[in-house]
C-alpha cells in the first residue's frame, strides 16, 4: 500500500510513467486521483535519497547529475550580491541557514552580509568542498537529521530543493520549526509539469527502452495549487509568489521548440535498489574528493567573466530575469520562486 498523498492525504495514487533515476534506478511516477499531485512512489529512504548525490552529481563530465556546476559560481555570487542587501535591511546580524547548500557558492556570497551563515547538505563532497575551499559551516545531513534547535534560526534559503527530498509536508514542518516566529523563508521549486511534460514526451518517442532519464533526482512535482495547500497547512504566510525562466518554461511545455534538450540521454540500470550510503563514502574516498575539488576549482577559474563580475552587469541581469518572469497564476514558467514567513 502506498502513503497517502502529500498534499490531499488520499489513498488513491496510480502510476503514468516510469522513469530512470540519475540512470541508476527504475522508479515510477505516481499521480493522486484526487489531487493531481505527482510523486515518485513508493518513497526512497533517507540513504537511497543520499547514494543518488555521490561525487560525480556535481562532475560535469559525468552524463547525469547537474552538467555543470562551474558556471554557477558568478550566478550566485550574483543573487548573494542582492540578498546581502535585502539582509541588511531585515537587520545588521542574524543566522542564516541554506537547506541544500551544494558547494556553497551561494553562502560564500552571503558572508560579507555580516550574517551568521550556515549550511546543510546530504552529499558528503558537497560538504568536503564547501568546507575545504569556503571555510563554511555545513553539516553533513539531511535538514530532518541535522536537528537544530527550534526557532534557531531567522532566515532559511531552499533553492532547487524541495523537489528532492522525500516528503515535502514533513520537511516543510520541520522548516518552520527551526525557524524563528515571523521569520523568513526564501524557496525556489521547478513547475512540476515543466519538468515532466519532456519526459512523457520522450517515453511516448522511445517506448520503454531506453527509459526518459529524471537526471537531476527530483522526487516530487508542484503546481501552484499543491505550493500554495502546502504552504498554508505547513504554517507559512505565502508573501510573495510567481514564476521565474518563462522562456525555458515555455520549452519544457512545448510551446516553443527545443523540449528535447530537456532530456538527457544516458546508460539506465534495470535495478530497483541504490548502492548505500556506506558503499558510495567508500567509492569516492578524501582523494576523489580532492581530485574532482581541484577540478572544480580549474573550471571555475577557466570561466571567470569580469564582466559578469561588474557591479553595474549584476544590476542588468537582474532586469533581464525581471522581464523573463510572470505572476505564478500562469505556470509557464521553469520554476516558482516563493517568499514566505513563518506565522
Amino acid at each position: 500500500m502506498l502513503e497517502p498523498c502529500d498534499i490531499c492525504a488520499s489513498s488513491e495514487m496510480y502510476p503514468v510513467l516510469e522513469v530512470s533515476l540519475i540512470g541508476k534506478r527504475r522508479v515510477q511516477v505516481h499521480r493522486c486521483r484526487s489531487c493531481g499531485f505527482r510523486q515518485i512512489r513508493p518513497r526512497l529512504t533517507a540513504d537511497q535519497i543520499k547514494a543518488l548525490y555521490p561525487s560525480d552529481y556535481f562532475d560535469a563530465g559525468s552524463p547525469v547529475g547537474y552538467a555543470d556546476y562551474a558556471r554557477e559560481f558568478q550566478r550566485r555570487q550574483r543573487e548573494a550580491y542582492f540578498l546581502n542587501r535585502w539582509l541588511r535591511r531585515l537587520g545588521s546580524e542574524g543566522r542564516l541557514l541554506e537547506v541544500g547548500c551544494a558547494l556553497g557558492f551561494l553562502l560564500t556570497g552571503l558572508k560579507r552580509s555580516g550574517w551568521r551563515v550556515e549550511g546543510v547538505d546530504a552529499s558528503a563532497f558537497a560538504v568536503h568542498y564547501a568546507r575545504t575551499r569556503y571555510g563554511i559551516d555545513v553539516a553533513c545531513a539531511t535538514l530532518e537529521e541535522a536537528r537544530f534547535p527550534d526557532a534557531a534560526f531567522d532566515v532559511v534559503i531552499q533553492k532547487d530543493l524541495l523537489e528532492h527530498v522525500a516528503d515535502p509536508r514533513a520537511h516543510l514542518e520541520e522548516t518552520r520549526r527551526v525557524l524563528r516566529p515571523d521569520g523568513w523563508l526564501r524557496l525556489v521549486t521547478p513547475n512540476g509539469e515543466a519538468n515532466l511534460r519532456p519526459l512523457i514526451a520522450a517515453s511516448g518517442t522511445t517506448g520503454s527502452h531506453p527509459l526518459p532519464v529524471l537526471d537531476q533526482g527530483h522526487l516530487s512535482f508542484f503546481s501552484r495549487r499543491h505550493l500554495r495547500r502546502l504552504f498554508e497547512e505547513c504554517g507559512f504566510r505565502c508573501c510573495r509568489m510567481r514564476m521565474i525562466g518563462i522562456t525555458r518554461g515555455l520549452r519544457a511545455l512545448g510551446c516553443l521548440p527545443g523540449q528535447r534538450r530537456f532530456v538527457r540521454s544516458a546508460p539506465s540500470v534495470e535495478t530497483t535498489s541504490l548502492p548505500s550510503e556506506a558503499t558510495v563514502g567508500a567509492e569516492d574516498g578524501a582523494a576523489g574528493f580532492e581530485d574532482l575539488s581541484a577540478r572544480i576549482d580549474r573550471d571555475i577559474a577557466q570561466r571567470h567573466s569580469g564582466f559578469k563580475s561588474w557591479t553595474p552587469y549584476f544590476h542588468y541581469h537582474r532586469a533581464m530575469k525581471q522581464v523573463d518572469s510572470l505572476p505564478a497564476w500562469c505556470e509557464l514558467g521553469y520554476d516558482f520562486e516563493c517568499l514566505l514567513q513563518r506565522r
